[in-house]
Formats: C-alpha cells, structure tokens, sequence
C-alpha cells in the first residue's frame, strides 16, 4: 500500500541530488569571457530546475508520512496533530497560522526574475507564513484538513505560559481583510478562518488619533491643495470614518482617542460602533465595548447590565467603572462628562428612544 509512496520519495530524492550536482558541473564549466547577463541567466535556469527538484522531493517525502499516519485510527491522528501544533523553543506554528493567514498564499521561494541579484531559492523575504503540514500541496487534502480542525479544537484553551513565550491570545486583523478573514477559503480546504478562531474573542481597534494631530493637519493641507487643482479630498477625516463604515466586526475597543474636544467626530466613531454593536447583538453575539483614552482619563468596560443602568447609576459609573486611576485636572474632568454623555446617547440608549 505504501510502496508508490516510498518509490516516489525515493524518485525525487535522485532527482534532486542529480539537480545539484548538474548544477555544479555546469557552473564549474563557466567560460571567463561570459558577461555577467551570461552569468546571472545561466544562473537562473538552475535555479527554476532546482526549484521544482525541491518541490517534488518536499511533497513525495511529506506523502510517504501522511499515508501512513492516515491509516491510523482517528485517535492516533488526532495525537499527531496535536504535538504539531506543539510550541517549541524556536517555534510556534499556532503563532504563525494566527498571525500570518493571509500570507498563506505566498510561494514557499522567491528569486529575482529581474537578474538583478542572487536567482538561488529562497525563503520569502520575512519567512513570516502559516507551517508548511497545513498545504496540501505537501500533505494531501484529508491531513491538511483534519490538522487544521485539530487546531481549531485546541486553539485560545490552553492559556499556560510555555517558556518566554505567552499563549497565542490574539489575532490581528485591519479593516481591509476582515472580509477575507470571514469568507475566503484561504486554504483552498473550504475552511475560513472565521471558523478557525471561533474560540477566540474578536476586537476592532479604532484609531482616532488619525482625525488630530500632525497626520490630520498634513490631511488638511494635502486635500486643500488636491482641492486647488480641481481634485478630489482623499485623507479628510470624513473618508477615514467612511472606511471604518466598511470594516465593522464584534468586540469593539476604541484606544487613545486624541483630539477629544471633537465632539461630532466622537459622535461619528460612537455611531459606527452602535451600528456594529446593535446588529450583532441582534444575531446573538455576546459583546462588550470598551471606551479607552488616556488624555480623557478614562478607561471604562461596558458589559450587558449597562441597559439596566438608572439615571443616578450613569451619574456614579462615571468614577466607579473608570479604571484609569490618574486623576485629571477640571479641564479633563469636564470632558470625561461630555463623553460619558455622548456614550450613553449613541451607544446605550434604547433604540426606541433613537427612532431605530
């Protein structure tokens, strides 16, 4: 049953040593008198050839192991897949299918096609993409996939510190990839990776500092002068807020809120975030927002029982849900009421109370 398998590996692996040495004799045979354009697409050719000599060695070894193992009750596989996703000294493959899915797609090696350096395989410039027993085009469809639904089942649970290392708690996203997180079959295995994280909480992380300071005078002066030659506004505050319109998801914290005098830009911000929060509510998903800005002095946790909150709770909350123990000066304070107002009038009022 296993014997292609072995033939195949062993196939590949001549295939792969006759690569190298040819290479070398080639190399080796070089005249003097080439120019380097020669030299270097010379290079290249053996580059392509060794390219694909790894590759088929890198799948016919890998395929020898994974029929193997898929022969075994699913039990055992199941043990197998969890010591890969095992964190070791150097490695945490949890870590690298986390924090970089959406370099999935990127090729395993890269050379210059312009000539204009080394044309030698490499790893991609960072190295930074998920492990390599999740591909299929090295594992086969059926081990890829049940590895992946092994991490699915164990990621976010195990909470232990391992080493130097903190547990992978956290999956960073950006606006622009939240549709690919939530619906593209990244691994080409009909698995989002929405599904993947499920044991995880989600956060969007609003950045209003871009609506103040030097980044929004430098926005000012830029759309003015695109304005002046009879263009188009692109890095007005307004177009920001339009983006975020577009990248809303669950468990939402706004951080270090600069500029916070800016009443109708706050107002704007706790607007989207109430579209988010009232919608996925509605289709059942637990969630809680944080109001978080150092120069406000305030830093407040909102769970469910703030619908239960009175008038005089609102009046108290104030200072008795701020964990932001430093105390501001009059001006702050003056402003923590105003945001503690606009809080409780976009974000937490009853919606027949808005006209929703």
């Amino acid at each position: 049953m296993f014997l292609q398998f072995d033939q195949a590996r062993e196939r590949t692996e001549k295939e792969l040593s006759q690569t190298i040495l040819d290479r070398e004799v080639v190399i080796s045979r070089i005249a003097p008198e080439n120019t380097r354009s020669e030299l270097l697409s010379l290079h290249h050719r053996w580059a392509d050839k060794l390219h694909k000599a790894i590759l088929s060695y890198a799948h016919a070894a890998n395929m020898a192991v994974v029929v193997r193992v898929l022969n075994l009750p699913r039990e055992l596989r199941d043990t197998i897949y969890t010591h890969l996703w095992d964190v070791e000294k150097e490695c945490d493959p949890n870590r690298d299918l986390i924090y970089w899915w959406d370099s999935f797609q990127e090729p395993w090696f890269e050379k210059d096609e312009n000539l204009r350096g080394s044309p030698w395989p490499t790893t991609s410039e960072t190295g930074l993409r998920p492990p390599h027993f999740i591909d299929q085009e090295f594992v086969g469809s059926k081990f890829a996939t049940e590895a992946l639904k092994r991490f699915k089942d164990t990621v976010g649970k195990d909470l232990r510190q391992i080493g130097e290392k903190n547990p992978v708690a956290e999956c960073p996203l950006i606006d622009g990839t939240v549709r690919d997180f939530v619906k593209k079959d990244m691994f080409g295995l009909g698995i989002t990776m929405e599904y993947l994280v499920r044991n995880l909480d989600l956060r969007v992380n609003f950045q209003c500092d871009v609506l103040s300071g030097d980044e929004y005078a430098e926005s000012q002066k830029s759309d003015a002068e695109e304005l002046a030659e009879g263009g188009e506004a692109n890095c007005a505050p307004e177009n920001y807020l339009a983006e975020l319109d577009e990248g809303l998801s669950p468990w939402l914290v706004i951080r270090q809120e600069y500029y916070f005098s800016a009443r109708s830009h706050r107002a704007s911000i706790l607007k989207l975030v109430a579209r988010a929060y009232h919608g996925l509510r509605d289709k059942g998903f637990i969630l809680k927002v944080q109001y978080y800005s150092q120069e406000a002095g305030l830093k407040v946790l909102f769970e469910d029982d703030v619908w239960g909150w009175t008038s005089e709770d609102w009046a108290a909350n104030l200072q008795r849900k701020n964990t932001y123990r430093i105390q501001g000066q009059n001006r702050v304070q003056r402003y923590q009421a105003n945001i503690w107002e606009d809080l409780r009038e976009h974000l937490f009022q009853p919606r027949d109370a808005r006209g929703h």
